[in-house]
C-alpha cells in the first residue's frame, strides 16, 4: 500500500476500535442470567447452553473432545459454534472453574455478541471499502465505511448472537477474492472456493453463488482468459474444493448419526422457513407495497433505486464491471429465496444490501461540489442530498435502536411482570418442595431452587400440562390471545396440533383451566395457580 492508502487503513481501524467499543454497553444487557435471554432473543437462549457445553470437560480426554465437537444444536453448522467456543476459552480460562457461574452470564454473552457479529461486520464492511475504493481516496473510503455501518440492519446484527454475522463475513470474503483474482483463476479463486464451502455450511449462504461463480468462469471464456474445457475443468474444482470445506469446516457430515441428525434438522428448517413454524404464511412479499421492515432497516425506496443505478453505472464502467456483475449475480438467487419464504427477518436481507450498498461509492463526487449551472453539478448535488438525508434518518432509528437496547431491562414486560409475579405468587407460596413452574418462551421467570421452571418448545397443550403437573403456569398473552382465535386452526402448519394448543390457550384465556386459577394478569402475561395454593396468593 502507498502512505496514503496506509494512512486511510489506518483511520478506518481507528473509526472501527471506537465502533466496536461502543457497543459493549449494550450488549452486556438482556443477559443477567441464561433465562434472560429468552425474553429478548430466543435464539441466543437456545444456543447458549450448546456454546457452553462445547467447553465442559469430560472424565477423559476423548469425552471433552467430543463435548467440543458433537454441540447437539444443528439448526446452524459447526463453525458458528466453533468460532463462538474458541473465543469463550480465554473467558474459561480467565474466570476458573466456575465460569458458567450465572453472575458471568453478561459477560459471556457481551463477549459472543462483540466477537461473533460485531467484529465480523467490521471485517466486512472494510472488506467491501477496499474492494471499491482501494483505500486510494481518504474521504470515500471513510464516507462509504460510515454510511455501511450505519445500515440499522447492521445495528440490530451487532447487538446478539447469532450466525448472520459470521454468514455475511464469508459472502464478502468470497466476493472479495473472487475480485482480487482479476480472472487469473489461481489462489484467490481456490480461497473463494473455500469461503464459499464454509458459507454453505454456516447457513446456505455458499449455496447461493451459484449464479455469481458461472458468470465468473463465462467471463473468464469471453476474455480468452479460459478455454472452454479449462473452464469446466476449473469450475468442477471450485466444486470439490467448496464441497471439501464444506466438511472439514462442519466434520460431524462424516459420521453416519450425527450426518442424518443434521440433514433431518435442516430439513425440518428448510420447510418451516418455506411454509411458517406455527402459522402458515402465504402473503405475498409486496402485499402491502414497500416492506415497513426494510423501510426502517435498509432504507427508504429512493435509497434503494439509488444503490441500484450505482450498481449499474459500475456494472457499465469497463474497469468496475466484473466486480459488480458478480455483486448481482451473488444478490439475484438469494433475494428471490427470500422473496419466497414464509419468514422474511431482515438480518436474512444483511448478506445482499451491504455489497449491494457499497457500489453507491460510485455517486460520490470526486472533489468537492460546487453550486452552479452545470447539470453535472446539479446532479450530483441532488445525489449528496438524497444521501445525507437518509444517513441522517439511519443515525435517528440508530439511536433509538441503542438506547432502546440500554434500558430494555428496566422496560421490558415480561421483566415487569416477573416483579408483579415474585410479589403476589412465588414470595406468598411456601412449600415443603420445589415449586414447579412451566412458562411460555418468552415469559422471563429464572430456574432458581427451590423453583423448578420448565419451558417446552412446542408450548403448551393440556397433555403436556398434565405430564409436568406444575404449580403455577405462566403463559404470554400474545400466546393466548393467537391460539384462541376461532379461525387460528386453519392456518395453522400442523392443524392437529393447533387444536390441542388452540383449546388449552383458549381455556386459560378465559380461567377455564380445570385444577388452575387466574390469580394475576397484565397486559403481557397470565399467572395461573393450582386450586390448593391459591388461597395463599390471596392472603
Amino acid at each position: 500500500m502507498t502512505p496514503a492508502q496506509k494512512k486511510t487503513f489506518r483511520i478506518l481501524l481507528i473509526i472501527s476500535a471506537v465502533y466496536f467499543a461502543a457497543f459493549i454497553a449494550p450488549n452486556l444487557t438482556g443477559a443477567r442470567e441464561p433465562e434472560m435471554l429468552s425474553v429478548f432473543e430466543i435464539d441466543e437462549f437456545a444456543q447458549y447452553s450448546h456454546a457452553i457445553d462445547m467447553l465442559r470437560p469430560g472424565d477423559t480426554l476423548y469425552q471433552t473432545a467430543r463435548n467440543f465437537l458433537i454441540y447437539l444444536h444443528y439448526f446452524y453448522g459447526y463453525p458458528f459454534y466453533f468460532f463462538s467456543a474458541l473465543v469463550l476459552l480465554p473467558l474459561k480460562l480467565i474466570l476458573g472453574a466456575d465460569w458458567t457461574a450465572v453472575a458471568h452470564t453478561p459477560l459471556i454473552v457481551m463477549t459472543l455478541r462483540q466477537m461473533i457479529n460485531v467484529l465480523p461486520i467490521l471485517l466486512s464492511a472494510l472488506l467491501l471499502v477496499h474492494m471499491q475504493t482501494k483505500f486510494k481516496s481518504l474521504w470515500k473510503s471513510v464516507g462509504l465505511f460510515a454510511l455501511l455501518l450505519l445500515l440499522p440492519g447492521a445495528v440490530v446484527n451487532d447487538l446478539w448472537w447469532h450466525p448472520d454475522g459470521l454468514a455475511t463475513l464469508v459472502v464478502v470474503l468470497t466476493l472479495f477474492f473472487l475480485d482480487r483474482d482479476e480472472l487469473r483463476f489461481g489462489r484467490s479463486f481456490w480461497l473463494a472456493a473455500v469461503t464459499c464451502g464454509v458459507g454453505v455450511g454456516i447457513k446456505y449462504m455458499g449455496a447461493f453463488f451459484v449464479l455469481a461463480i458461472p458468470v465468473y468462469l463465462i467471463w473468464g471464456i469471453v476474455t480468452k482468459k479460459l478455454t472452454w474445457p479449462k473452464a469446466i475443468g476449473k469450475g468442477a474444482l471450485f466444486v470439490v474444493i467448496m464441497f471439501a470445506a464444506l466438511v472439514i469446516s462442519n466434520p460431524l457430515l462424516l459420521l453416519p448419526q450425527e450426518r442424518a441428525e443434521i440433514i433431518a434438522i435442516q430439513t425440518l428448517q428448510w420447510e418451516q422457513s418455506s411454509v411458517g413454524i406455527i402459522l402458515a404464511n402465504k402473503e405475498p412479499f409486496l402485499k402491502d407495497g414497500y416492506p415497513p421492515d426494510i423501510r426502517t432497516h435498509y432504507g427508504q425506496p429512493f435509497f434503494l433505486l439509488l444503490a441500484f443505478a450505482a450498481l449499474g453505472l459500475g456494472i457499465v464502467r469497463k474497469e468496475t464491471r466484473l466486480k459488480n456483475s458478480l455483486i448481482l449475480a451473488w444478490c439475484v438467487p438469494l433475494s428471490i429465496s427470500i422473496i419466497n419464504l414464509a419468514t422474511r427477518r431482515t438480518h436474512y436481507w444483511l448478506p445482499i444490501m451491504l455489497p449491494l450498498f457499497s457500489t453507491l461509492v460510485y455517486f460520490f463526487p470526486e472533489e468537492k461540489l460546487r453550486f452552479g449551472g452545470k447539470s453535472r453539478d446539479l446532479a450530483g448535488m441532488a445525489v449528496a442530498v438524497l444521501l445525507i438525508l437518509q444517513a441522517a434518518l439511519f443515525i435517528r432509528t440508530d439511536v433509538g435502536i441503542y438506547t432502546t437496547q440500554l434500558q430494555r431491562e428496566q422496560q421490558a414486560a415480561s421483566i415487569l411482570f416477573y416483579e408483579k409475579l415474585e410479589e403476589q405468587v412465588f414470595e406468598p407460596i411456601i412449600l415443603d418442595r420445589e415449586l414447579v413452574v412451566y412458562r411460555d418462551w418468552h415469559v422471563y421467570c429464572p430456574d432458581t431452587p427451590p423453583r423448578r421452571v420448565e419451558m417446552n418448545w412446542d408450548l403448551a397443550t393440556y397433555s403436556y400440562i398434565t405430564d409436568l403437573n406444575p404449580d403455577v403456569i405462566l403463559l404470554d398473552r400474545e400466546n393466548v390471545l393467537l391460539f384462541s382465535q376461532a379461525d387460528v386452526i386453519s392456518q395453522a402448519v400442523d392443524q392437529g396440533d393447533m387444536k390441542q394448543m388452540h383449546e388449552f390457550y383458549g381455556d386459560a384465556g378465559q380461567d377455564a383451566l380445570e385444577d388452575y386459577q387466574l390469580v394475576l394478569q397484565d397486559e403481557f402475561g397470565y399467572a395461573l395457580v393450582r386450586d390448593e395454593l391459591v388461597e395463599m396468593c390471596l392472603e
